[in-house]
């Protein structure tokens, strides 16, 4: 099986490193933004799930939610809130 590609998209360094550290530690490739439009600078149709935060700077997760989804309708997203 190919390796996956999961994009995280977290304001918070520590939150973004820890869910780094688990994925990729499960095998997956992993892309990191640290807000909604540095997310959706580095999407590209090869990520396969997108995990990301309500409440960012630039770009809420809501709104990232809705543009990715205007690139890809099949793709999986989790989203995180504290």
């Amino acid at each position: 099986m190919a390796e996956q590609t999961i994009l995280i998209a977290e304001d918070d360094p520590d939150i973004r490193d820890g869910v780094r550290i688990l994925l990729s530690g499960e095998g997956y490739h992993i892309i990191e933004a640290e807000n909604g439009t540095r997310a959706l600078e580095v999407f590209r149709p090869e990520v396969d799930l997108v995990i990301l935060d309500i409440m960012m700077p630039e770009m809420d997760g809501f709104t990232l939610c809705k543009k990715i989804r205007e690139k890809s309708s099949s793709i999986g997203i989790i989203m995180l809130s504290a």
